[in-house]
């Protein structure tokens, strides 16, 4: 499907260590999402729409609100080690690793749009064939080992709660990915009614889970995210 779309100005972090993207977005996202359901309708397959509804074509405020905290981290924790981003969307986090100087990022998604949009905005911000990023497909549901196998350090996900099946898939794959050697996962979610559940299925996977709340607009409180940080029991 092609959609119209605009350039936005996304600023990630704040002081010297602000870093500052040009994202070319969806530009009317709750037409996309009707346009998209009329030609699934069309087709006979608006059940597809979950998996093909354009999510992610918009900068939400979990991607920002998780990117500002790559940046506020210290830089010996990014610098060197390896991520995987699911999904990804936009893939503003990974774009704030790769500034960062992370050793390896790995950004995933299930959406077959989003290598054209992450190809387009990674030229636009001279990251294009940057050494240290690899794109895979991935549903995570599918549980798959193969995206697990390079064996990545932190694993990271912002607004991926989006409707009730995800909350126990989602904690399932993190069980799988600290089974497979990551050490730390990081999560920011707006506040959807399926985060508790994801808590939850965290607990009874094993992962203890710490809660904060980050202020993704210092004038808008509206805008507050939460942020979870996930490990292993020991």
């Amino acid at each position: 499907m092609r959609y119209d779309t605009k350039i936005e100005k996304v600023v990630i972090g704040r002081g010297p260590r602000a870093i500052e993207f040009q994202i070319e977005v969806i530009a009317d996202f709750n037409r996309a999402i009707d346009d998209m359901f009329a030609e699934l309708q069309a087709r006979g397959e608006q059940d597809l729409l979950v998996d093909l509804c354009p999510y992610f074509g918009t900068v939400w405020d979990s991607a920002r609100a998780l990117s500002a905290l790559l940046v506020a981290e210290p830089g010996a924790a990014i610098a060197g080690k390896s991520f995987l981003e699911i999904g990804c969307g936009l893939a503003i986090p990974s774009m704030t690793l790769l500034k960062l100087g992370a050793r390896k990022v790995t950004a995933t998604d299930l959406h077959p749009d989003v290598p054209e949009f992450l190809e387009r905005n990674f030229s636009a911000n001279n990251l294009s064939g940057h050494p240290a990023f690899f794109y895979r497909a991935l549903d995570w549901r599918a549980r798959s080992a193969e995206v697990l196998a390079g064996r990545p350090e932190w694993i990271l996900a912002s607004d991926v709660l989006y409707d009730q099946g995800q909350a126990e898939a989602v904690a399932g794959f993190l069980a799988d990915a600290f089974a497979a050697g990551a050490t730390r996962a990081m999560i920011t979610d707006p506040g959807r009614p399926y985060l508790q559940d994801f808590v939850s299925a965290c607990d009874r996977f094993g992962l203890k889970s710490t809660v904060e709340i980050f202020r993704t607009d210092p004038d808008d409180s509206r805008r507050d995210c939460f942020m979870l940080r996930l490990a292993q029991e020991d």
